[in-house]
């Protein structure tokens, strides 16, 4: 990845001289205007994304409602990544089948049947929108994402490292979660240094609170693999399978594999017989 360099700007400043007993006035301070306009042509595109957290990392939907993932980019030094360029990536799939068969990039043709409207570009906050249309019963979708030069899925091996996952249902279907539940991975991706341990806490939700008992599959996979659309090529290193506690919350610790190198962590959730999470992934990226 590129380095990028940021860019302080100090407007506004006072130079006061004095000597032998005489004094030169300062120069007038820039307006309060002057000042943001400055700002606002320097400061563009200036932070390198290092970390995504998102809202919600898997969620169930009323059948036929938009599904709704806020996802906020970050630098290494935790400042927001403003002004990023987003593209978004829709993988439809029937849920528990054999995964998906074709990716959807926003822009081309085709992804507006999927996708109701998405942030071209990250906000002041570093935070970008994606609405899913409504889709039916049983029905699926994949979704992975790049925020400037940080990326979460590989179009050219069309296949995701970090997915999160909307599930389409209704109170009467099995085995899905009740309507609302949701998941959030936290952080959903993030760059480390190479053979790094990176913790990552799983916290399952339901629209009144926590969902305790609540069983996690954690297992992260061999480099290059992808929870979906290429099923036949992962592998596991070394999974677990643990129960939240009272706060709906389990954490586990990943390590980062060699440099440049993608490690996807996928992560199942489920209570009793109803599924809460379909196949999405965190994804721990190393430098």
């Amino acid at each position: 990845m590129s380095k990028r360099n940021v860019i302080l700007v100090a407007a506004g400043l006072t130079v006061a001289l004095a000597g032998c007993g005489t004094s030169q006035a300062a120069k007038p301070a820039a307006s309060p205007s002057q000042t943001m306009a400055k700002t606002a042509s320097t400061t563009t595109k200036t932070v390198q994304v290092a970390e995504l957290q998102t809202n919600k990392t898997a969620q169930m939907v009323e059948a036929g409602q938009q599904a709704t993932f806020v996802v906020t980019a970050a630098g290494s030094g935790g400042q927001p990544a403003a002004g990023q360029p987003v593209t978004v990536y829709i993988g439809p799939m029937v849920p528990l089948g054999a995964g998906v068969s074709q990716w959807y990039t926003t822009g081309a043709a085709g992804a507006s049947r999927y996708v109701s409207s998405y942030s071209k570009k990250t906000n002041s906050m570093g935070q970008a929108t994606i609405v899913l249309a409504g889709q039916p019963v049983k029905t699926m979708e994949m979704v992975g994402i790049k925020v400037g030069s940080f990326s979460t899925f590989s179009p050219s091996a069309m296949k995701g490292a970090g997915l999160m996952d909307a599930w389409w249902t209704t109170p009467s279907t099995s085995p899905t979660a009740p309507v609302g539940d949701y998941v959030v991975v936290k952080p959903f991706a993030k760059d480390v240094p190479a053979g790094t341990a990176q913790p990552l806490l799983v916290s399952v939700m339901s629209p009144s609170g926590p969902v305790s008992g609540a069983s996690v599959s954690v297992t992260p996979k061999t480099e290059g693999s992808s929870s979906m659309g290429s099923s036949s090529s992962m592998s596991s290193a070394g999974g677990t399978t643990m129960t939240t506690n009272s706060q709906g919350q389990v954490s586990y610790t990943a390590k980062a594999g060699s440099a440049m190198s993608a490690l996807p962590v996928r992560i199942v959730v489920s209570k009793g017989m109803g599924r809460i999470a379909g196949g999405m992934n965190a994804d721990v990226v190393s430098e």
